[in-house]
């Protein structure tokens, strides 16, 4: 059981009993009576995700989405919503999709509270379940810590910033922002070591910067400089390896939207925020990061180059990022397991000839197994999972 709390507003909050939804449309919209009925019954998250979805991004500019329930524990956040997320140990954070074309995709782990937000706060009324327009919904899970209501009657605090930057060509920010207020209205925010643990720092004009001690037997793989971690199955086995250089920024004819995007030259919508593009000559330009990879256990991949993930990847495979992911002898995850390689404009996953295979998720879509050893085109929102242990989403970003 759960205590919900909203704060009336503008968007249609949808209240379960194990799935809560923020979301950005019109009370008349018939989407809301859809996912009434999908939450209320207690359907998957990707039931609900595919429904909203099938309105398309320009009817559905925002939404919050959370189900805690046995079988699966995940939130999915676009646009302008936000989630901050209470843990049992009393650590905060907050999951947005700032700089996000698509969403954002986290699992969710030992959470004792939840506050969906896309407004202004203001005085928390009581709701068991059902339909409300709301800027906030406050969700304490049983023998979780009390969600007090924010105060109302003073301006709020100035906000404290924590930013993870990844340097790049062009940098991708992954920026938590914790709101300070006094406790124990709001818990205090802890430490939380794996999102940093797990950045990439791999890029041709940076000096020479220290690493650990590999095996000699590596050393002469041609790989780029690059940290590689474990996901969760083995938390302390990081290492770094480096190798090759590339050859300079990848090159293709682009066109750009009002906001500075870049997209090709062949499609009609700006591919971040998908804006139609202005009548103009294509011109030969640096390709950008295309977007990145965010792994399962939180950690992200900016998407410069092709990435390879496995248990222990390796080759000689020049202009990679290697990627390591569950380090256990036993996992379900293949040494070197998938890639995700770079053409043009289009992002392409292959499966590397794995002992358990690949699936993808596109959005709105059931799970579909790829063929070993052929590429497939990954569209933004897609998860990829590798076996049944570990997964990525591919976002798109500026």
């Amino acid at each position: 059981m759960s205590d919900v709390r909203y704060v009336p507003g503008s968007w249609v909050a949808v209240v379960g009993e194990q799935a809560w939804l923020l979301l950005a449309v019109t009370p008349e919209s018939d989407l809301v009576g859809r996912c009434w009925d999908l939450v209320r019954t207690d359907h998957s998250l990707e039931e609900v995700l595919a429904t909203i979805m099938h309105e398309g991004f320009r009817a559905v500019s925002g939404f919050a989405l959370v189900r805690l329930a046995a079988e699966e524990r995940r939130a999915v956040v676009r646009g302008e919503a936000r989630l901050e997320v209470v843990h049992e140990s009393g650590a905060a954070e907050e999951i947005n999709a700032v700089g996000v074309g698509t969403w954002v995709d986290r699992n969710l782990a030992d959470v004792a509270g939840l506050r969906l937000k896309a407004g202004p706060g203001g005085p928390e009324l009581p709701l068991q379940g059902g339909v409300v327009l709301a800027s906030e919904l406050v969700v304490a899970l049983s023998g979780a810590v009390e969600l007090a209501p924010r105060p109302v009657s003073r301006p709020a605090p100035p906000a404290a910033v924590d930013q993870i930057v990844v340097q790049h060509e062009e940098p991708v920010d992954v920026t938590i922002v914790r709101d300070q207020v006094p406790p124990p209205l709001w818990p205090a925010p802890q430490p939380r070591t794996t999102q940093q643990a797990g950045v990439i720092q791999s890029f041709d004009w940076a000096p020479p910067v220290a690493v650990a001690q590999v095996e000699p037997s590596r050393q002469s793989e041609a790989v780029t400089e690059t940290q590689l971690r474990t996901n969760d199955l083995a938390p302390d086995h990081t290492r770094m390896m480096h190798g090759g250089r590339t050859s300079g920024p990848r090159m293709a004819r682009a066109k750009k939207c009002h906001a500075g995007h870049l997209s090709s030259e062949h499609v009609t919508y700006c591919r971040v925020c998908e804006d139609p593009l202005p009548d103009q000559i294509a011109a030969m330009m640096p390709v950008p990061v295309l977007g990145v990879l965010r792994l399962s256990n939180g950690d992200t991949i900016p998407l410069d180059r092709n990435v390879v993930l496995g248990r222990d990847p390796q080759g000689d495979r020049g202009s990679v990022n290697l990627v390591q992911i569950g380090g256990e002898i036993g996992t379900e995850i293949s040494r070197t397991h998938v890639e995700v390689r770079l053409e043009d404009w289009d992002v392409l996953v292959c499966d590397l000839g794995s002992m358990n295979g690949t699936s993808v998720s596109r959005p709105g879509c059931p799970p579909e197994k790829l063929a070993a050893h052929i590429a497939d085109v990954l569209y933004p929102g897609t998860r990829v999972l590798l076996g049944d242990q570990f997964s990525f989403t591919f976002e798109v970003t500026g």
